[in-house]
């Protein structure tokens, strides 16, 4: 397959990938702007922070998969891609480590006056009494809003550094996401505000998206306790910056952030921000995942992917319409030969019945197997009768699943 990595991605991602076959090219001179101009013939895109516009996806005839390496998909307009029949997969949890790791390196700055200090020694100030001024993190709350690998990664640290730790309850945690909260020793709260107010430290960790725009607001910071720390390695959007300057005043908060609202993309920039300015802020320049430990992780997973997509599986798909999404199941089980399915499909196919999901499983010795069909449509009272009656096929199973239970 042709492959562009549109973004700076550690070099073992492009040495696997041609070392099973592929042809990759690294567009070093991609923009957002001009991505589409390097998309013929492209078969899988991958990017970081590169954005993936409607425009460009209407223009890649051949592309088939976009990957983003790294968690967050909210620079890909996912909504064109799956217009287009495109996979839109990403890389989650391989930089956990290295952003739990910066959330502490803004946590202890914050705590230690690290960048003041630094900034008075390179001018040749010394002031060892102002700088010993520090609180200490042993014995603090610490609030973690978004308990996915990198609120957990955050959570385990935290933990060995003493700290009583909090998040919110919610009801969709897997059993496996559960079972880790409860070994790492998270306290869980019902509420956001509850959260805030119980914690000397928040800290966030959920990706952007429409129900998380401007989540820590004005009405949110209310509940902050004075002098607490925020910390955000998320994204920018996630944060009013305006309502965090006012609380900032307000409520003497101290804040460590790896992100802001329209900051600029990667290289060097000019860069005009009244929070990155703020004397009470430590910023640091959307590095969060920026390890090699992470870009390794990364380059591997985006090579599973891959490889995945081949197998007509791909990982970590955030676009697919998951099974059992239809009105209705057809379970047709028949022997395995030349024609069978073809037959099925267009006699669905001349009941007006859309096949939205479909999954054919042979058996052991490969002479039957079985397809289990998800449609949409009504289903006519003849259905089963002409399925039944079509060459090999051995049995017939209708659900209408609106009428379960």
């Amino acid at each position: 397959m042709k492959i562009l990595i549109a973004d700076n991605l550690h070099e073992s991602a492009k040495q696997s990938l041609e070392d099973v076959g592929h042809e990759v090219e690294v567009g070093t001179k991609c923009t957002s702007d001009n991505l589409h101009e390097f998309l013929e013939g492209v078969e899988v895109l991958v990017v970081r922070s590169t954005k993936v516009n409607q425009e460009s996806i209407e223009s890649a005839e051949s592309l088939e998969l976009i990957i983003r390496a790294g968690a967050g998909v909210d620079a890909i307009d996912v909504q064109a891609a799956s217009r287009q029949g495109i996979y839109v997969c990403n890389v989650p949890g391989k930089n956990a480590v290295a952003v739990a790791e910066l959330t502490f390196a803004l946590l202890l700055s914050i705590d230690r006056h690290i960048a003041d200090g630094v900034e008075d020694l390179r001018n040749g100030l010394w002031n060892k009494k102002l700088y010993s001024q520090a609180d200490g993190i042993l014995g603090k709350t610490i609030g973690i809003v978004g308990l996915g690998e990198i609120g957990l990664c955050v959570a385990e640290r935290a933990r060995a550094f003493g700290m009583t730790v909090l998040g919110q309850r919610k009801q969709n945690r897997t059993g496996k996401a559960e079972q880790r909260i409860r070994q790492i020793g998270v306290r869980l709260v019902d509420t956001l505000p509850e959260l805030i107010s119980k914690s000397d430290i928040v800290t966030i960790h959920v990706p952007y998206n429409s129900e998380t725009e401007s989540l820590i607001n004005e009405e949110l910071l209310s509940y902050f306790k004075d002098e607490a720390i925020l910390i955000n390695t998320s994204r920018g959007e996630v944060v009013d910056e305006r309502a965090l300057i006012n609380a900032i005043t307000e409520k003497k908060l101290r804040v460590g952030t790896d992100v802001f609202r329209n900051e600029p993309g990667a290289g060097e920039k000019k860069f005009d921000s009244e929070l990155a300015r703020h004397k009470s802020v430590v910023g640091s320049h959307h590095i969060g995942a920026s390890t090699t430990q992470a870009s390794v992780a990364i380059a591997q997973g985006v090579f599973d992917v891959i490889s995945s997509f081949e197998q007509g599986n791909p990982n970590n798909c955030v676009n697919e319409s998951p099974s059992g999404d239809g009105t209705s199941q057809v379970r047709v089980r028949h022997l395995d030969k030349v024609g069978v399915l073809a037959s099925v499909l267009a006699t669905l196919r001349a009941s007006d019945l859309n096949v939205q999901y479909m999954n054919n499983k042979v058996f052991a010795d490969k002479k039957a197997a079985v397809s289990t069909i998800e449609v949409v449509g009504e289903i006519p009272t003849n259905l089963y009768d002409q399925l039944v009656s079509l060459d090999n096929v051995l049995g017939v199973s209708l659900l209408d699943k609106r009428n379960e239970g």
